[in-house]
């Protein structure tokens, strides 16, 4: 396969960075140009809830730079994706349009759960260190100017992620107005992160052991980076480091200030104001998580779009499997409602079987098939919280729980979905997908709806005459389900145009 040249651009909170790629089979990716440029967007969001004109303006000039940049490389493809100071902004519409009408750029807004995902993307495209570093209890830290995202990885999966609101930016700007020496603020601003940290630990981490982290976020790229060269090392060739290593760079930074950070890393006085706040949040959460080796490899959420862009456009091979990573993390979320049960499991089956059936007829894709499986992980979840209205309930857990690698769209659809129940499907406001899927899911739940596993292993296929064959071995004693099947077809005949057919063996 040809070269291709990839541009991809993050519009973030504290600057705009471009990155050009080479993608190829033999060479992979490989980086060959970058440019940033540091603008303040999340100050303006973070404290007055809107992006002004003046920087829109101003980000809107740096683009245009880019546009130019880009058709110099003659690049083929590009991609340009905000995060949370355009995600929060009020005028984010109106902000976006101008960029497109005078730039003719598209900048994507992304969801947090899909930024993280880029993030692990990027580490992955390294090679093998990923996937061997994950299989032993691995917290994934990473800290951006707007948030810090925790990640737990074990045995090679995700197993949960949590978002809290302690970005470097953020944390600058609210201790901003502390006019004290350096310790102080150090006090203050470690006792904020500590509260969350304490309850996230509480909540979330429990007594999960935890060998190594993988850190991330600009700040601490820029530390670990200059602060390994001052000691003669090379951070690219060795990026992990043991928790003593990693706590005296830590510690160097706090004990400076903004001006000496400046003359002795070499950095403008604007990314000298946010090493501070990180080095206090990565400092807290070593104290937290006791990792004994940290793995600092330096890559940036422009590697990330390109590794998916290489990814989804098969230029390259996926080096981990992210779609289990959703689907073991949705599960923890689902064992912690109280939905982790055999039933819940011999569910899922059923409903991918069905799906499987009617996947060429109806056109369904392999991240349809991905969705449909994380609602019907959580379907009922509710009942943790409400037994009498556990849709409602559902669909307001999820509202508002984070489930990573999902756009916006995708998790509104997955609350949709949850917020049907079995009664009725309400039209108003819902898509034909989100019909489709409630009624694959109800028909589902049917076949087990004694949650006692009776059928045993289904077998469903879809004949020519539009009939969806469900057979089961089982003799014995299968009314409620048969009532329930009866029940739930409807809404299925009326959605898909086929009639399910439930078979079951005679006695002899």
């Amino acid at each position: 396969m040809a070269v291709k040249t990839f541009a991809a651009i993050d519009v973030g909170s504290f600057e705009i960075e471009m990155g050009i790629y080479e993608i190829s089979q033999r060479g992979g990716i490989r980086l060959i140009d970058s440019v940033n440029h540091v603008i303040g967007l999340g100050s303006d969001t973070y404290t007055t809830g809107e992006i002004s004109s003046e920087l829109t303006e101003e980000l809107i000039s740096i683009l245009t730079d880019f546009r130019q940049i880009m058709q110099t490389y003659r690049c083929t493809a590009v991609r340009a994706v905000a995060t949370s100071a355009m995600r929060e902004a009020a005028n984010r519409a109106v902000v976006l349009d101008q960029i497109a009408t005078r730039t003719g750029l598209k900048v994507e807004v992304i969801s947090n759960a899909e930024q993280r995902m880029l993030s692990f993307k990027a580490i992955a495209s390294r090679g093998q260190k990923f996937d061997d570093l994950i299989q032993d209890g691995t917290a994934v830290i990473e800290t951006t100017f707007g948030s810090t995202q925790i990640t737990i990885f074990d045995r090679g999966q995700m197993v949960g992620t949590q978002n809290v609101r302690l970005g470097a930016l953020r944390l600058r700007d609210m201790i901003a107005e502390v006019n004290s020496a350096r310790d102080e603020r150090e006090l203050v601003m470690g006792e904020m992160v500590d509260h969350e940290l304490e309850i996230y630990k509480r909540i979330h981490l429990g007594n999960r052991k935890i060998k190594s982290m993988i850190a991330l976020g600009e700040p601490i790229r820029v530390i670990f980076s200059r602060l390994m060269r001052m000691d003669g090392r090379d951070p690219a060739a060795d990026d992990i480091t043991d928790q003593k290593t990693l706590l005296r760079y830590l510690q160097y930074v706090t004990e400076r200030t903004d001006s000496q950070l400046e003359d002795s890393l070499g950095v403008t006085m604007a990314i000298a104001g946010v090493l501070f706040p990180a080095a206090v949040v990565f400092r807290r959460a070593l104290d937290m998580t006791g990792a004994e080796a940290v793995w600092c490899p330096g890559t940036r959420l422009i590697d990330g779009i390109a590794a998916e862009h290489a990814y989804n456009h098969r230029m390259i091979r996926h080096p981990h499997d992210f779609e289990r990573d959703v689907i073991s993390a949705v599960r923890e979320i689902a064992t912690h409602y109280g939905e982790g049960t055999p039933h819940r499991d011999y569910s899922v089956r059923n409903t991918l079987k069905i799906f499987d059936a009617l996947k060429k007829s109806q056109g369904f894709t392999d991240r349809d098939r991905l969705l449909l499986e994380t609602a019907t992980l959580l379907h009922h979840c509710g009942r943790f919280i409400n037994m009498g209205h556990p849709n409602l309930s559902s669909c307001d857990i999820i509202h508002e729980t984070e489930i990573i690698g999902l756009s916006e769209e995708e998790h509104e659809m997955i609350a949709q979905i949850l917020k049907n129940d079995d009664e009725h499907f309400d039209w108003s406001g819902n898509s034909m997908q989100v019909a489709k899927f409630t009624a694959i899911i109800h028909l589902s739940d049917a076949l087990d709806r004694s949650a006692k596993l009776k059928g045993g292993e289904y077998t469903i296929r879809l004949d020519e005459q539009r009939h969806l064959n469900i057979s089961t071995k089982y003799t014995g004693d299968m009314t409620l389900e048969r009532l329930s099947f009866e029940k739930n077809k409807r809404l299925f005949i009326g959605i898909f145009g086929i009639e399910p057919i439930f078979r079951q063996r005679r006695k002899h």
